[in-house]
C-alpha cells in the first residue's frame, strides 16, 4: 500500500516540513522579541541596541522557555492530524475508491477535540520521560562512570527505543480509538501487542535512517543557503518514511477491529453448503 499509493505519503511530508517552518518562526520570533526587549532609546532621538552578548542571550532564553513548549505541541498536533488524514486515506482505498486529500481533511475537522487531547497526552508523558532524564543526567548523586554511559550513543539509542515502546502501550489505545468511531469496541489486546511492535521496528528504522543521513550529510558541502535548507527539507522527510508506514500499520489495525479487514491465515475458502465434501 505505501508502495503503489504515493497520496499516502503526503500527509506525513506535510507535517515534517510544518515542524521545520515552526522551528524557523520559533528562532524569528524569540529574535525580534528579545531585541525589542533590550532596545534603549538614544539621547540623540531614535533606538538602539544594547550590544552586550551575555545579556541578549539571558533575554532570548527567557522567550524561548514559553514559546519552546507552545512550539512543541503544535509540532505535536501537526503528526497526529497526519496520523488521522493517513488514516482516512487508508479507509477510502479499502472501500476501493481513490483517496481525496480534500476529503480526508473534511473528514478530520470534526475531530480536532481528540486530536488535541491526544496530542496533550503524548506531551505529558513526553515531558515525565525527558524531566527524569535530566533528573538522572544532573544529579550530584550520579557517577560519572554513569553519567558518561548515559550520554552515550548506544545508551541514548537503546532508552529510545524502550521509551518509544512504553509510550505506545500506554497511547496505542487512544491511538486506535482516534480512528474509529466512537461507537467502536475498544482495540483488542493482540492489536495494542502488534501496534507496539510496529512502533518499536519502525522508531528502529528512524534511527538507523537518521544516522545513514547524518553521515552522508558530513560529506557535503553546500554554499548556497536555499540548497542546504532543500536538502535539509528533503532528508528530514526521508527520515520520516517509518513514521508514514507506521500510520498506515495502525490506520489497518483500527480497520481490522472494526471489521473492516478480514486476516485470514493459512484458511482455506469455505465451501457452499449444497457442495458436498469429498475426499
Amino acid at each position: 500500500m505505501f508502495r503503489r499509493h504515493t497520496s499516502l505519503w503526503v500527509p506525513c511530508a506535510v507535517a515534517t516540513l510544518v515542524t521545520m517552518a515552526l522551528a524557523r518562526l520559533e528562532m524569528d520570533a524569540v529574535f525580534g522579541i528579545t531585541r525589542s526587549l533590550m532596545a534603549k532609546r538614544s539621547a540623540l532621538g531614535g533606538e538602539v541596541v544594547s550590544s552586550d552578548p551575555t545579556e541578549f542571550q539571558h533575554r532570548a532564553m527567557m522567550v524561548a522557555k514559553p514559546l519552546g513548549p507552545c512550539k512543541d505541541f503544535l509540532e505535536v498536533c501537526s503528526f497526529v492530524v497526519a496520523f488521522a488524514v493517513t488514516a482516512k486515506l487508508v479507509g477510502t482505498i479499502l472501500e476501493e475508491q481513490r483517496p481525496d486529500m480534500m476529503a480526508a481533511l473534511r473528514g478530520v475537522a470534526p475531530q480536532w477535540r481528540q486530536i488535541l487531547l491526544f496530542s496533550l497526552k503524548y506531551m505529558v508523558l513526553t515531558g515525565v520521560v525527558i524531566g527524569a532524564f535530566m533528573l538522572l543526567t544532573t544529579s550530584p548523586l550520579t557517577s560519572d562512570r554513569i553519567l558518561s554511559l548515559a550520554v552515550s550513543k548506544p545508551f541514548v539509542y537503546s532508552v529510545a527505543l524502550l521509551w518509544e515502546g512504553c509510550l505506545a502501550w500506554l497511547l496505542m489505545p487512544a491511538a486506535i480509538r482516534l480512528l474509529q468511531p466512537p461507537e467502536s469496541p475498544p482495540a483488542s489486546a493482540d492489536a495494542r501487542k502488534l501496534g507496539v511492535v510496529f512502533a518499536v521496528v519502525t522508531s528502529a528504522a528512524a534511527i538507523a535512517l537518521e544516522y545513514a543521513i547524518g553521515r552522508a550529510e558530513a560529506a557535503v558541502v553546500l554554499d548556497s543557503r536555499w540548497e542546504l535548507t532543500a536538502l535539509t527539507a528533503l532528508n528530514s522527510i526521508v527520515e520520516n518514511v517509518p513514521s508514514t508506514i507506521l500510520f498506515i500499520a495502525l490506520a489497518l489495525l483500527a480497520s481490522q477491529s472494526m471489521g473492516g479487514v478480514e486476516m485470514r491465515v493459512n484458511q482455506e475458502p469455505d465451501l457452499p453448503p449444497s457442495q458436498p465434501v469429498t475426499e
